[in-house]
This record gives structure tokens, C-alpha cells and sequence, in this order.
């Protein structure tokens, strides 16, 4: 069976998820170049759709392969559109942008740039700023498929740090379009 997968990969360049012993957090993505009954020679992708150099693993270190999840069609989709979401495009308006609240406030409302937030907790967020007032703000909550997980509500003082169109906000910021275009 792993070898009709590993065939229609390497035959239609088809990404698939290599899921190995002993690799304690995620999978290998990509689509395979050539394999053997004892080894697989894969094009190994980022998180981001970038190329990230030629893996050689041996069939017998694979614990399941997956194919046609919404992290490989997203991965496609992020392979095929490169040139869109690797530029940065958010610049700061005026010499100094206006203070922290002023920025902030700014993207009440705004769609057009994804906000990743990092708590005092080391807990990551991302999404768009639905309000604020003095004390609290809260967000639509995009996972990393680009789906929306709901509304969140958070302490200003908990807020540590937070970024505009890093390079993970605008990978979910175009997998979140895609997503919306299809709901």
C-alpha cells in the first residue's frame, strides 16, 4: 500500500505527509522524487511552501503516510503563490507610525493584514482585531489552516508583543482567503 501511495506522488508530483517514528512534533511534506522498497527520496517543503532540500528515508522509520489533507492543500497552494505571500507589504504611515495604541487601534476592523499576539505566557495568537476598548481586545481567531476558530477576548496587560505581516500571518492571511472563497 505504501507503494501505490509513494507511486502516485513521485507519477503526479502529489504532496503527501511522511509521518516517522521517533519525530517527536509534525511530518516530512513533499512529493517523492524516486523510492525502492526500502528507501523513499522526497522533496521536502516548509511549513511555507518553500523548498527545503532532498530527504532519503527508509520505508521501515515510516509510521503512516498521509495524503489529501487540508495542510497539504494549503502547502499547494502556498508552493503555486510564492511571489504573493513571501513580500512583505505593511509599511508604517508618518516617521514613527503613532504610539503602540494608535497602530493597534488601526487595524480595528481591517481585514487586509493578519496580527500575530504574543502573551505574557509565551502564548501565541493570530488574527484580525474585532475591538478594543482601555483594558481588553479581542480577535477572530485564525488557526493555522487559515480557518477561523471563533473570537478571543485578552487582557491588554497580558500582551507582550505583537506583529504585522510576518511571514506566518500572511501564510494564513492567503490560506484564510482561499478558505473564505470556498465557504
Amino acid at each position: 500500500m505504501f507503494l501505490d501511495i509513494l507511486e502516485k506522488s513521485k507519477s503526479e508530483k502529489k504532496l503527501v505527509e511522511l509521518n516517522c517514528y521517533g519525530v517527536a512534533e509534525g511530518f516530512y511534506c513533499g512529493y517523492v522524487l524516486e523510492y525502492t522498497e526500502g528507501f523513499v527520496i522526497v522533496q521536502h517543503f516548509t511549513k511555507f511552501g518553500i523548498y527545503d532540500g532532498i530527504l532519503m528515508i527508509s520505508l521501515a522509520d515510516i509510521k503512516f503516510i498521509e495524503s489529501d489533507t487540508a495542510y497539504l492543500k494549503g502547502i499547494e497552494l502556498l508552493i503555486n503563490n510564492q511571489s504573493i505571500f513571501l513580500n512583505q507589504t505593511f509599511k508604517l504611515k508618518g516617521k514613527n507610525g503613532g504610539t503602540f495604541t494608535q497602530l493597534f487601534e488601526s487595524f480595528i476592523g481591517n481585514k487586509d493584514y493578519l496580527i500575530k499576539f504574543e502573551l505574557s505566557d509565551e502564548d501565541l495568537y493570530f488574527g484580525f482585531i474585532a475591538w478594543c476598548d482601555d483594558d481588553y481586545f479581542s480577535i477572530t481567531n485564525i488557526d493555522s489552516d487559515g480557518s477561523v476558530m471563533g473570537k478571543a477576548t485578552f487582557k491588554f496587560e497580558d500582551l507582550k508583543m505583537y506583529a504585522v505581516d510576518d511571514l506566518e500571518c500572511r501564510k494564513r492571511k492567503m490560506l484564510y482567503d482561499t478558505f473564505m472563497d470556498r465557504g
